[in-house]
């Protein structure tokens, strides 16, 4: 009579490794590391995506801005009813997708001369200090507090005072 196999009996033969097994906290550590170097890739993914939209945003505002800065000027020469509601729109279009449109004509240049250069300027009776006569190119201000384009402005300033003093005579 035949015994019954022993389930617990290895028939097989131990092969040999070719180097020692890693430790079940190596494992643990490799899976670690790999999981967070997968992270570390998509977080720098959705980054240089934020910047490729970052970058389209600041392109928009920047046409919106300008295409606004010319519609201020058909209103004041046309004086349509239909073309201020239009700036308006404009200008709450930008403002909705985080840009604000700064148009600093009528300013005093001290309050914006950290964000607009000078293209040139004239002197003015009745001034005491520089103002923003006109604006070339409105600035854009983003939601983050990056200035996306600096305003131009041409400004009408003070005589100078002998040219005061002539004109008293």
């Amino acid at each position: 009579m035949t015994r019954p196999a022993d389930a617990m009996r290895i028939n097989e033969r131990e092969r040999v490794l070719g180097a020692r097994p890693e430790p079940p906290q190596g494992v643990v550590w490799r899976l670690l590391r790999e999981k967070a170097q997968a992270g570390d890739a998509a977080a720098q993914e959705t980054r240089r995506q934020v910047e490729e939209h970052k970058g389209a945003l600041e392109h928009l505002a920047r046409d919106v801005a300008g295409a606004l800065h010319g519609l201020h000027g058909v209103t004041a020469a046309n004086a349509a009813d239909a073309l201020p509601s239009l700036t308006h729109r404009l200008a709450k279009a930008l403002e909705a997708a985080g840009a604000r449109y700064l148009d600093p004509a009528g300013v005093p240049y001290e309050e914006v001369e950290m964000w607009a250069d000078v293209e040139g300027s004239e002197p003015a009776a009745g001034l005491e200090r520089a103002m923003v006569a006109e604006t070339l190119q409105p600035g854009v201000l983003m939601a983050d507090g990056r200035l996306a384009q600096r305003a131009r402005v041409y400004l009408a300033v003070p005589q100078a005072a002998d040219d005061r003093q002539e004109e008293q005579k």
